[in-house]
């Protein structure tokens, strides 16, 4: 069984191209049976793949769309998919399609894989998640945030900081750290930097 990973893609490019392949998703998921067999079903990306003229087989596509949207041109696309961002997937869109420009985010945390190629964060500005979960207090935080000052603003805000802590990585997770020693059967968490990738 894979870890699963979940990736959203924002697509721009020409309005011929994103509606294009808007259209070949939508064909997809319209059908009343899936194209090829699969365990996905229907938006499998194995299905995306063999309508776009490449092989299954040889590229990896394990995973399947989970839902989209496109709207003012910009084509949304949220992915399972096993182990990683699908990237083999993502080039045979942007060899069949030139002009589209995929910026994507990614996030597997049993491998710890927190990724985006939004190098300005026009499209991902967020560049930090916490997951927070306190069984004792019913409290469970999972937020996406821009910088560190504004996870140490929140985690005040909910009552898990009382105290002046400096903004950064380090700082934040020796100051948790030290929560959740006191309960540790209790508490757990995770904070973690989406690094920027250029593949």
């Amino acid at each position: 069984m894979p870890n699963w990973c979940y990736t959203q893609y924002k697509i721009k490019g020409s309005e011929s191209e994103v509606v294009a392949l808007h259209k070949t998703i939508q064909t997809l998921e319209q059908r009343e049976e899936s194209l090829l067999p699969n365990g996905f079903g229907k938006l499998w990306l194995g299905n995306l793949v063999h309508v776009l003229g490449g092989d299954w087989e040889k590229i990896y596509c394990r995973g399947q769309i989970l839902d989209y949207n496109l709207d003012n041109g910009l084509l949304v696309i949220n992915t399972e998919t096993a182990w990683s961002e699908m990237s083999e997937v993502r080039h045979l869109i942007q060899s069949k399609y030139p002009s589209l420009q995929i910026f994507f985010q990614t996030e597997e945390p049993g491998m710890c894989i927190f990724q985006t190629n939004d190098r300005t964060g026009e499209y991902f500005p967020e560049r930090w998640l916490l997951d927070w979960n306190d069984e004792q207090n019913s409290l469970y935080l999972w937020e996406y945030f821009k910088d560190l000052p504004a996870v140490i603003e929140y985690l005040k805000n909910n009552g898990v900081l009382t105290k002046y802590v400096y903004p950064s990585k380090g700082s934040i997770t020796a100051a948790l750290d030290d929560i959740q020693e006191e309960r540790p059967n209790d508490i757990s968490y995770m904070l973690e930097e989406f690094i920027e990738v250029t593949d």
